[in-house]
């Protein structure tokens, strides 16, 4: 696992998930493919888990104007998506995060083992997903 703390940007894999995304030609069907990728499976495994929880802070981020530790260009690039309705992927998103924080989840598994974080990692997680359901 290449997490150095417990927040959604806080891992390598994130930051590819963040990548992609910036790259992306199509952001509103490509988070709606992270999301079903996790929704739709019996075991959420630890890229997929990662793409769809950057994808659920995104959305936060550009519906709530949540700001998140991440490299300086993320609150720039999120000004560029207000053109785009994200509302419709929210509940999408909260399903996501569900999936993700299952015991069907390689993520979920991984962060159980750190007793000292995994509470932390969960709340950051739920915190997004309280704001979504707003």
């Amino acid at each position: 696992m290449g997490a150095w703390d417990y927040g959604v940007f806080d891992d390598d894999t994130a930051y590819d998930a963040l990548d992609d995304l910036k790259e992306s030609a199509n952001i509103v069907i490509d988070m709606e493919k992270y999301f079903n990728e996790v929704i739709k499976t019996d075991y959420v495994d630890y890229d997929k888990g990662h793409y769809a929880l950057v994808s659920a802070a995104v959305i936060d981020s550009v519906i709530n104007g949540t700001s998140y530790r991440c490299d300086d260009s993320y609150s720039e690039w999120i000004e560029t998506l207000n053109e785009f309705d994200l509302t419709p992927l929210k509940q999408k998103a909260i399903q996501a995060i569900d999936s993700v924080l299952s015991h069907h989840s390689e993520l979920n598994e991984l962060w159980a083992e750190n007793e000292e974080l995994y509470t932390s990692w969960r709340n950051d997680k739920l915190g997004i997903q309280k704001r979504l359901i707003k």
